[in-house]
């Protein structure tokens, strides 16, 4: 009976002693170590001599709704040579509960809470989590170790306007790799250091949000890696030019008048800032018609619609034509809105552009234009209301009549990459 209950326990290296409990619903067993000789980890010379054997009881594995308890005969050995003593332990046993039992409750924790995890396996909620705090600990020692490639760094608040922390997770795998606290040089520049020389050489691009603060500490650390602005806030940067444009062209009237604002473009303002090629027949003609109110408000929108094609470039040569096709679009008619993102994206990130899909390096399109960009935004005055000269009002005057007739024969595509706009027949509502 012992030797077949070994069998089904199915542990490494125990024996059962006796079977105290068989029962449907319940399984008490004695079991003991295989292992009669044991080396000292004191002196390292091996030892039979039992000091002491204590009954521990070790929660195992439910075998279906069989509740399944090992009582474990630990002993207490006393070396021979040095005359310490040292308690035995087995790798399959991870103090009050075996080590199989460990590895479910970790794996359901990444679906099931605390409490529900308690009930499956009539455990404790404090029991639990401190199983789930230890195995966290060590997953991410271990995940931190790894070498990574892509390194993301973005910042989050725990507490709105309160607590921040920064986190650093691998690009290629999506794993946390970290989470420190606040959102400076020092937070970052810690991490860096207590990683070491050896994990920061492998790093090959670095993501940020364009925060000067971490732009120092890559400098100092990873300033053989690529530095790479994040797709999502280039886009935000530009969206926030759009949205100011707006809010200057739908003004009709003094505070205290009514109405203050255009309806057709207030409406509108959330059309304004989505993809062309993701609006169905409706809403792009309500976004033409509020369009046609104002060239610059036109003009805006059509570079926000080419900084959306520069990410959905198939490859390098096609990401640089897109990206030279941006620059003289905002050349032929600078909005003051956007030379301020122009210039926070040029002292940003020097060395890092809007990178494709296919992660191509950045252009020489790009690079060349920051300067130009940082020079006409310096030159910007520090007033609170920006205003247009006669010749870029004029220049974007005549862009816009000429496209402003195909406005209304045209709609965006729904596959990208193919370019801005696709030829179809008038629609009735614009």
């Amino acid at each position: 009976m012992p030797d077949s209950m070994s069998v089904r326990l199915h542990l490494y290296r125990i024996r059962v002693i006796e079977v105290m409990i068989d029962l449907p619903e319940r399984l008490e067993v004695v079991v003991r170590d295989l292992r009669s000789v044991v080396r000292c980890p004191w002196c390292s010379f091996k030892t039979s001599k039992v000091h002491e054997t204590r009954r521990v009881k070790v929660k195992d594995l439910a075998r279906g709704t069989q509740k399944v308890t090992l009582i474990w005969l630990r002993r207490r050995f006393e070396c021979t040579n040095c005359g310490e003593r040292h308690t035995e332990t087995h790798p399959a046993f991870d103090k009050r509960m075996t080590a199989r039992l460990t590895r479910a409750i970790v794996r359901d924790a990444r679906h099931l809470s605390i409490t529900e995890i308690g009930r499956r396996y009539v455990l404790s909620w404090h029991t639990v989590m401190a199983v789930v705090k230890q195995w966290s600990a060590l997953l991410a020692e271990r995940r931190a170790k790894r070498p990574c490639r892509v390194l993301l760094v973005d910042e989050t608040s725990l507490r709105r306007r309160h607590r921040y922390v920064t986190v650093i997770s691998n690009g290629e795998t999506g794993e946390v790799i970290g989470i420190v606290r606040h959102r400076d040089f020092r937070a970052l520049s810690g991490f860096l250091t207590a990683q070491g020389r050896r994990w920061c050489a492998k790093v090959e691009v670095v993501v940020t949000d364009g925060s000067p603060s971490y732009r120092g500490a890559i400098e100092r650390h990873l300033g053989h890696a690529s530095h790479v602005v994040d797709r999502f806030h280039v886009a935000r940067w530009f969206a926030s030019g759009l949205i100011e444009v707006r809010r200057r062209v739908q003004r009709t009237g003094e505070p205290g008048e009514s109405p203050v604002f255009s309806p057709t473009i207030f409406r509108t303002r959330y059309l304004q800032l989505a993809r062309a090629d993701e609006l169905d027949s409706d809403r792009f003609a309500r976004l033409a018609h509020a369009l046609m109110q104002d060239p610059e408000l036109w003009h805006a929108w059509r570079l926000l619609q080419q900084l959306y094609e520069i990410y959905d470039a198939p490859d390098e040569a096609e990401a640089a034509q897109r990206v030279e096709a941006f620059v003289y679009a905002w050349e032929a008619a600078p909005i003051p809105e956007f030379r301020s993102v122009l210039k926070a994206l040029a002292d940003g990130c020097p060395r890092s552009s809007p990178s494709t899909a296919a992660g191509a390096s950045p252009t020489g399109a790009w690079r060349g234009r920051t300067t130009s960009w940082a020079r006409s935004s310096a030159s910007l005055t520090a007033s609170s209301t920006p205003t247009i000269s006669p010749q870029e009002r004029c220049c974007g005057a005549r862009q816009w009549h000429h496209e402003r007739a195909e406005l209304v024969g045209v709609h965006p595509t729904k596959s990208r990459g193919t370019g801005f706009f696709a030829r179809r027949r008038p629609s009735a509502e614009c």
